[in-house]
């Protein structure tokens, strides 16, 4: 275990976009159970949700659409609450944020702001924006590809406060842009900074003051998680080279872990266990590893439990049932799979599925890979039965969907789709 970990942005990020899976927290904006999905992962923010009896099959055109409509560019996914959607995308150079009415898609209001790229951004795989906005009861916080992070009244979309956290704080600035979604712990707004000067921050949801800091760090695309160890809430997030964990009171450093892989790229998110492991994935060479934390005094011992080069995510999802990870393993070729957190087994593997985002509901996974491919299945370690499985997004359908109640939202870098997957 290492006692710090690098803090400057280090060597060329090739290739990477969206944080992914989370874990179910302390402090999350609504409880589990909720109908809601307020926030990136939904209501635990582990992408599980209680949901009324789904279908047990889908005609070969895909579940009914319930509406479509057109969306700007981008790849945020969709939040939801008290029967209205949030989300964002770009149009020429502003962000925008949107609030749809979750029944028809009707745009109920938008607000946009202007965020030229900084210098070091790059539009190979567009502009964003990457993070899924946080929706609290009477506002919504929202951060930008650029690093410009907005909160605005839910009601109105009017502004209430502001940051540029690449030129207010000298935030450090990501090849593909800002993507790990804000998350929030005890009324405060955690956010990834980076750069000389700071590392993760925490900001009054209120007002956007300040309320702490950690030291410097590189920051990374995945979004960061908040984990209980033997009782104490650390957050959890990712460099270029480490995964890392600060109190989540105050900012202070506990432990950090190596976590490197050849183009210093780190966009899938840790996935936290009552068991006290913690599943740590990138891609390529880096493969994953869990790791067994446990804590006394304040002080947390970090046990690597096992680690295999062959288990790759990037900047897709993963989600924890029971002792197993479900997720698309691999790189060029990925194939859909279950992964023992135990001990690293893989019980198996499904082709057909590629770069998939997966949610989990009513005992099944449903998911939505890069080509485009909605599918739903039961899962269990024993293999996989698909439900369904239908063409129906254009590439790169890289957001994960959202699901409230028996109604999926989906959207590729063009449209959004509300699907009816009940019985």
């Amino acid at each position: 275990m290492h006692n710090r970990t690098n803090r400057r942005m280090t060597g060329p990020i090739i290739c990477g976009l969206l944080g992914c899976a989370m874990v179910a927290m302390t402090g999350t904006a609504t409880q589990a159970g909720s109908p809601d999905w307020p926030q990136w992962g939904g209501p635990s923010r582990d992408f599980k949700v209680t949901a009324p009896k789904l279908a047990d099959a889908w005609p070969e055109s895909g579940p009914k659409v319930k509406w479509r409509r057109p969306l700007g560019e981008g790849y945020s996914a969709i939040a939801a609450k008290d029967g209205e959607l949030y989300t964002m995308y770009r149009k020429g150079g502003q962000d925008v944020i949107v609030a749809l009415s979750a029944n028809t898609g009707e745009t109920k209001w938008e607000y946009a702001y202007d965020a030229p790229p900084n210098e070091g951004n790059t539009d190979r795989f567009g502009t964003g924006p990457n993070a899924t906005p946080l929706v609290l009861e009477d506002r919504i916080i929202t951060l930008g590809f650029t690093g410009i992070m907005q909160c605005v009244d839910r009601a109105t979309g009017k502004p209430i406060w502001s940051h540029d956290l690449v030129k207010d704080y000298e935030g450090q600035v990501l090849d593909f842009g800002s993507a790990a979604s804000p998350l929030l712990y005890k009324g405060n707004v955690i956010a990834l900074v980076g750069g000389e000067k700071n590392g993760i921050m925490a900001f009054n949801a209120k007002d956007g003051s300040v309320v702490w800091k950690s030291e410097p760090y590189s920051v990374n695309y995945a979004s960061p998680v908040v984990i209980n160890v033997d009782g104490q809430d650390q957050i959890v997030f990712f460099t270029a080279s480490d995964v890392v964990a600060v109190d989540a009171t105050n900012g202070k450093f506990l432990w950090s872990y190596p976590c490197t892989n050849q183009y210093k790229t780190n966009a899938t998110d840790a996935i936290w266990g009552e068991d006290n492991l913690l599943w740590v994935a990138t891609q390529l060479d880096g493969g994953a590893r869990v790791l067994r934390l446990s804590q006394k005094d304040g002080k947390t011992t970090v046990e690597k439990v096992w680690e295999s080069a062959k288990v790759k995510l990037f900047h897709w999802n993963a989600i924890r049932i029971g002792d197993y990870v479900y997720a698309s393993i691999g790189d060029k070729v990925t194939l859909l799979s279950a992964v023992n957190i135990k001990t690293g087994e893989v019980a198996w593997k499904e082709r057909g599925y590629h770069k998939a985002n997966c949610i989990y509901a009513d005992d099944k996974l449903i998911f939505l890979d890069e080509n485009g491919v909605l599918a739903m299945a039961r899962i269990s370690p024993q293999g996989m039965e698909t439900l369904g499985k239908a063409e129906l997004f254009e590439k790169p359908a890289w957001t994960v969907p959202t699901l409230v109640g028996d109604t999926l939202y989906a959207r590729d870098t063009k449209e959004i789709v509300a699907f009816d997957l009940g019985a």
